[in-house]
């Protein structure tokens, strides 16, 4: 059944000038959550961390740059490195395994950070990192919808100065990047509606890859 996307940004003027300090690289995930993120807990999760979230077009384009395979660089809680849904409790929950990139262990920065030279594949970067330190949180719209709220992490050093952003720019990111998540998870989550796998009621939870084993 078809519903109802809007996109909303829920910033002032949201001045910004990066700093190339190298924050946003390097992957924090609250040692308060669980592996399992509950949708209440869901907005205050993506403030407090800032994990890279990956499309499949991105973890393609990454695979072409550097001809590495998925699971070298996407972090996942389940073994599909490309995303995947998983129904458990006679259809009551539904967990949502977005991947992310993979961070390392011994600093937790993203694994093509380069100390004193930044990003290892700019040119390729995840939609995620074009639009740091602009975020997205969905919430519940009218008539069962979506509202893609925009707003941004408070933790980035570079908030405050430079420039407005391009709100159209923006806008047009987080609308591709929903497409496309909607073409890989959405379409699971659709199926499994259809096939009467996933109950009317569900609880939908996402996944926090990568913590067990990895610094913070």
């Amino acid at each position: 059944m078809p519903f109802r996307v809007e996109i909303r940004t829920a910033f002032g003027s949201g001045r910004f000038r990066c700093q190339r300090c190298g924050s946003c690289c390097h992957h924090r995930r609250p040692d308060d959550f669980d592996d399992l993120i509950p949708p209440e807990r869901m907005a205050e999760f993506l403030e407090r961390s800032n994990l890279i979230y990956l499309t499949e077009k991105d973890i393609d384009k990454i695979s072409r740059r550097t001809g590495l395979e998925a699971d070298e660089f996407v972090d996942t809680l389940y073994e599909d490195k490309k995303g995947s849904v998983r129904v458990e409790d006679g259809g009551k929950v539904v967990i949502l395994d977005l991947p992310v990139m993979r961070s390392r262990d011994v600093d937790g920065a993203c694994v093509f950070f380069r100390d004193g030279k930044g990003c290892a594949i700019y040119p390729v970067r995840p939609a995620a990192c074009r639009l740091f330190p602009f975020v997205v949180v969905e919430r519940s719209g009218p008539s069962g919808g979506i509202v893609l709220e925009i707003g941004y992490n408070p933790t980035c050093p570079g908030m405050g100065g430079g420039k407005e952003p391009d709100r159209r720019r923006l806008e047009k990111l987080v609308a591709g990047q929903f497409a496309e998540r909607m073409e890989t998870v959405g379409s699971q989550v659709q199926r499994l509606r259809i096939e009467g796998k996933i109950h009317p009621d569900a609880r939908i939870y996402r996944t926090m890859p990568g913590k067990k084993g990895r610094p913070l």
